[in-house]
């Protein structure tokens, strides 16, 4: 009997690409590529992840028919790689992102609700790519190995875009996120995975990470500032309860978001785009 596998609401897309796509209109959750580094906006970031999204499709094979959308985001991606003719199956935990790929992609993909390391319905053997885009960080590595494994026709391939640490993260403040990149070339080589291409391209992704720390610092916190004053004039017995029960949470929230720059990112972290085959 398979393991059952559980996730945390920080399993889901990074909170501030999420508030992007519900507040600003941002259609994608994952960072941008940025061809002008020095010509970093809100506008910009738009069109850098148009650019993200070109420059990962590209990477697939042409023998390639069938992919498997690991952490599918809004599905902004499966829309694009069904109109481009290929077979897509759609997998994340959130309903709400599920839903958005069905309506982005008029319902011609296969979906499913649930961790990756917790499917069974795919038929074994049957899938040509499996691609994962800033969803490898968050699958747990010998389950998740063992779906690649078993869903992955022979000569299949594993198409993964995502950030991963280089160093010991030493910083309280900083993201733990992401799978040690030693490690995961290890994993890869112990279930017969060949490494076909690797793109570094950390530079160009890191500004998405001042732009996020922008974000929360200009539009989050002033906006959640402003109504903690409220209920301060209007309130204030319910004011007193909250401050005891939330001022440390706030506090650790805004250490947490002024590690987020793209320098801090750099230091401990790689972002690459992956090709593995498997053998």
């Amino acid at each position: 009997m398979q393991t059952k596998y559980n996730h945390k609401s920080s399993y889901y897309n990074d909170i501030a690409l999420k508030l992007g796509h519900q507040l600003l209109g941002i259609k994608y959750l994952h960072y941008g590529y940025f061809e002008d580094i020095k010509n970093i906006s809100l506008e910009s970031l738009q069109v850098a992840q148009e650019v993200y999204a070109k420059r990962l499709i590209s990477k697939i094979p042409q023998d390639v028919k069938t992919i498997l959308d690991v952490g599918c985001g809004t599905g902004e991606i499966a829309r694009q790689l069904v109109e481009k003719g290929y077979t897509v199956i759609c997998v994340a935990p959130d309903p709400y992102l599920i839903q958005k790929t069905i309506e982005n992609t008029n319902n011609r993909v296969k979906t499913f609700t649930d961790l990756y390391e917790n499917i069974t319905d795919i038929e074994p053997s049957s899938v040509d790519l499996i691609l994962m885009s800033e969803s490898c960080q968050y699958i747990k590595p010998d389950p998740g190995w063992e779906q690649n494994k078993k869903i992955l026709r022979k000569g299949g391939y594993l198409l993964v875009c995502d950030f991963f640490k280089v160093r010991e993260i030493d910083d309280p403040h900083m993201s733990k996120s992401g799978q040690p990149l030693d490690n995961f070339y290890e994993r890869a080589k112990n279930a017969n995975f060949t490494l076909l291409s690797e793109e570094d391209i950390t530079a160009n992704v890191a500004p998405t990470m001042t732009l996020t720390q922008n974000l929360i610092y200009e539009k989050v916190f002033p906006i959640g500032e402003a109504i903690i004053e409220v209920i301060h004039r209007r309130y204030p017995t319910i004011y007193k309860i909250g401050s005891y029960f939330l001022s440390e949470k706030i506090i650790k929230l805004k250490n947490k978001y002024s590690a987020l720059g793209a320098d801090k990112f750099c230091y401990y972290k790689k972002y690459l785009t992956l090709l593995f085959q498997k053998n």
